[in-house]
């Protein structure tokens, strides 16, 4: 069952030494979590459309598009395990906060303690310290970042990044912050319009996201 479960990408020779048993039953778990990951995005993604007012076929195709993806390379990584579920229900949270701030400009509370829960799971005690540190480092961070350049930096985006920090730890919740800050910078230095404001939790999802598969 431990072969069963190992990653495929950075232990490739792994998968193929494993008995075939091992490997059919990988494949079917794999394909059964998929289908099930692309049902929960379809009807999340349906949802989110008719909340913010978007096109339910669209919405639904992006969520699922983005989750089957994440959630293949999950598999890739990780294997059939409990970091590759909590890294679905991160991927399925940020997908949702971002369509909602890119719709509405903010983001509902619920979803900044959906990651703080997810968090939790397959989490040892001793890395809890850890954690809070880092949330604590990410939150100050970015509420530096808003006093100092008078940004519209809001507290959605600040309770977000204190969230994903929480669930990442402090080394990678500090990567996933800047390369999350700094897409931010690159995609919008250029905007005619400085004062109006854009979006950041997009970024940030796409920061924490590629943190996430780090291995520190």
């Amino acid at each position: 069952m431990t072969a069963m479960i190992r990653p495929i990408i950075p232990h490739l020779p792994n998968f193929y030494e494993i008995d075939a048993s091992n490997k059919i039953a990988f494949i079917v778990s794999s394909i059964v979590m998929l289908i099930s990951v692309a049902l929960v995005a379809l009807l999340v993604g349906r949802f989110a459309a008719g909340k913010f007012d978007g096109n339910k076929k669209k919405t639904a195709l992006c969520f699922i598009g983005i989750t089957a993806l994440v959630t293949i390379l999950l598999l890739c990584f990780f294997g059939c395990a409990a970091i590759t579920v909590k890294g679905v229900i991160l991927c399925l949270v940020l997908v949702f906060s971002s369509y909602e701030d890119i719709k509405k400009r903010e983001c509902e509370d619920y979803l900044h303690l959906m990651v703080v829960i997810a968090a939790f799971i397959g989490t040892e005690l001793s890395s809890i310290p850890n954690m809070f540190i880092s949330a604590m480092f990410a939150g100050g961070l970015m509420l530096l970042t808003m006093l100092i350049t008078k940004s519209n930096i809001g507290g959605a985006d600040i309770k977000m990044a204190a969230a994903c920090s929480f669930l990442l730890g402090l080394n990678r919740g500090v990567i996933g912050l800047l390369v999350g800050m700094i897409l931010a910078v690159v995609f919008n230095v250029f905007k005619k319009d400085k004062k109006k404001g854009f979006p950041m939790i997009p970024y940030l999802a796409v920061g924490y996201m590629a943190a996430y598969f780090i291995q520190v």
